[in-house]
Order: C-alpha cells, then structure tokens, then sequence
C-alpha cells in the first residue's frame, strides 16, 4: 500500500508513495510518486510522478510523469518524457518530449476570449518535442530546439528565425522571420512583425471560430470564438495553395485559389486556379501563372 506523506522542512526521500504535500526543501529518488503537492525547491532523480501541482522550483533528472503544473523555474536534465506539462516562468531542459506542453498564465484572460500578457517575458531554453505546444503568455522561444505538431499562440511569441510545424494557430502577438506550416491561421493582431507566411491552407482574419482541425488537436486549455479589434497587419510575402486574407497589407500574395478579402492592400497578386477579390480591397497588379 502506497503510503502519504506530509513534508515541512527539508526532507529525503525513496520508495512508492501515494500523495505528498510538501513545503520547503524536498530530495526524491528512485520514486514512485500517485500526486505531488510542493511549494519551494524541489530536487526529482530517476523518478516517476504521475500528477504534481507546484510553486517554487523544480529540478528534475530523468524524469517520467502525468499531469505537471509549475508556478517558478523548471530546469530538466537527462530524458525526461511525458504526457503534459504546463509551466508559468522560465524553463530550461536537456531533452523533453512530452503530449501536451504549455507556458500560461492562470486566470489572466482579454476581452472576447483573448488572452493578455503582462510586463517581461518568460524564457525557454533546450530540446523540446510534442505533440501540441500552446503559449498563453510572453515566451521567447529563441534558445529553443524544438519540434511540434501543431502551435496554438494566444500570448505573445517569439523567435529568432522562421517558426515551422504542421498546423499553426496565433490569437496573439508574434515577431519572427515567418511561418511555415501546412495549415496556418493568423488572427490579426497589432503585435505581429513577421516577412513571410508559406503553407497549403492560409487564413489571415479578424475572426477565429473553431473547425474540426482545430478542435481534433489536443490541447490543455479551452479557445472561445472572438472576433478582432486590431487595424490592418503587414506581411510582405504570402505564400500557399489554398489563400484567403483580410485587413491585410502584403508585396505578394501566390497561390492556387487566392481570396483577397475587405481593406486589404497588395501590390501584386499571383493565382494558378481562382482568384476573388474584394470590392473593398486594393489591388496594384493581378497576374495568372
């Protein structure tokens, strides 16, 4: 039978324990752990947890785990692998790979189902792989080498180069040299500096409502439809197969099936199939391949 343990102080321990609420400085190795409560510093070794809620700092080695929330720092070393992880600070990590990874906030939300970011940023640094990563708050992902599936961004991301995975959804602020995905959906933003967009299917709007990809992706936290009160975004080059933009000012704008909605501006517009062109929009230069 798993035993529950109350710590208070600094305290080392070993072995398969059921629930553990701890506040002060906790060791644990070679663990088993059914839920982990902590406040302050904590130190994990050769460990699985299968659900930690926290505030402090975490510093793992070799970890497994369930359902993770940390309110402070996470440094991870060796491999650590699994299913979510939400974080709101800064996190550093030799190898992570889990389902779900997320930087928040709590309860910090906008009007109309946006979220908000405050001063500064949070910081991430190392390898990161999953299958979903959502961002609520200020996060810089420069120091990162990551790989995900899909990116859903409701706070303020940035990175030093182009942001590339399958299926990328951003609500919020974004400032990189582009985006590269099979499916990208940019909500404008008065926040968003960025040169390029290229994938199959573009969607560049006011307003989000959720589609049956958005909604078979998994995913930690829960998205309300919203319309947008931003002016007009600038991207200079749009690139993809299927395009469909408003209140947008771009250099070029190629696809396939192109639709340049209301009060966008484009200087030239390059189509193979369909092209429909607002009555509302302006267009310097329309051409067929």
């Amino acid at each position: 039978m798993r035993r529950n343990l109350l710590v208070l102080g600094e305290r080392y321990i070993e072995g398969d324990y059921g629930c553990i609420m701890a506040a002060g400085e906790l060791h644990v190795d070679n663990s088993d752990i059914r839920s982990l409560y902590l406040a302050g510093e904590t130190s994990i070794h050769r460990s699985a947890v299968h659900k930690l809620f926290g505030a402090g700092e975490v510093n793992a080695n070799t970890l497994s785990f369930g359902n993770v929330k940390v309110v402070g720092e996470v440094n991870l070393q060796g491999f650590c692998k699994g299913d979510t992880l939400t974080i709101t600070g800064d996190l550093s990590a030799e190898f992570l790979e889990c389902r779900i990874l997320g930087s928040s906030l709590p309860g910090l939300k906008g009007k109309k189902g946006r979220f908000v970011w405050g001063n500064g940023h949070f910081t991430w640094q190392g390898k990161l792989k999953a299958v979903t990563f959502e961002n609520l708050y200020a996060l810089d992902l420069s120091g990162c080498d990551y790989e995900f599936n899909n990116i859903i961004s409701s706070g303020f991301l940035s990175y030093n180069g182009e942001i590339a995975c399958n299926n990328f959804y951003s609500f919020g602020g974004l400032c990189c040299e582009g985006i590269n995905a099979e499916n990208i959906t940019v909500i404008i933003n008065d926040y968003i500096s960025l040169q390029s967009v290229a994938g199959s299917n573009i969607r560049i709007s006011k307003a989000f409502q959720a589609d049956r990809l958005f909604k078979s992706i998994p995913k930690s936290f829960k998205y309300k439809n919203f319309t947008s009160d931003c002016g007009i975004v600038y991207i200079p080059s749009i690139e993809g197969d299927a395009i469909n933009i408003e209140y947008t000012r771009s250099d070029v704008v190629s696809g396939i099936d192109v639709v340049i909605g209301d009060l966008c501006i484009v200087d030239r517009v390059e189509y193979s199939g369909s092209v429909v062109i607002s009555g509302k929009a302006v267009v310097n230069e329309v051409v067929r391949l």
